[in-house]
């Protein structure tokens, strides 16, 4: 996850302290109870697609129809660090760097969210 936070980060030179930095608060912020319950919902949402308990939904083709997964990116980016940051999602969510290019329809949104929101948490210091 750090590197690919690291990945669209512009105007600074990443370093070791820079992901370190990253490392921490992904941490801290995974120590939120509402971040934990958000991303407990996107996994288990995830995993009912996948299984094919709900029919209409095919997750293979990650359906236009279907944004819950971006409605829970944003809030986990905005229960990091604010507004700010659900403007970074739309960044990491379009653009996929690392690891979340690889992930499933709903769980690649809410770790760009998660990501998105601690970098935008640690600029703000």
């Amino acid at each position: 996850m750090v590197e690919a936070g690291m990945e669209l980060c512009v105007g600074v030179e990443v370093d070791q302290a820079l992901k370190d930095k990253l490392k921490k608060q992904i941490l801290k912020s995974l120590e939120d109870l509402n971040v934990i319950a958000l991303l407990m919902a996107a996994f288990q949402v995830e995993e009912t697609f996948q299984n094919h308990r709900v029919s209409e939904v095919n997750v293979d083709d990650d359906p236009a129809y279907l944004y819950t997964d971006e409605v829970l990116g944003i809030a986990i980016s905005n229960q990091i660090a604010g507004t700010k940051a659900t403007f970074n999602f739309k960044r990491y969510d379009e653009e996929k760097p690392g690891i979340i290019s690889t992930l499933g329809p709903m769980v690649d949104d809410i770790i760009a969210g998660l990501i998105a929101g601690c970098m935008s948490k640690i600029f703000e210091e």
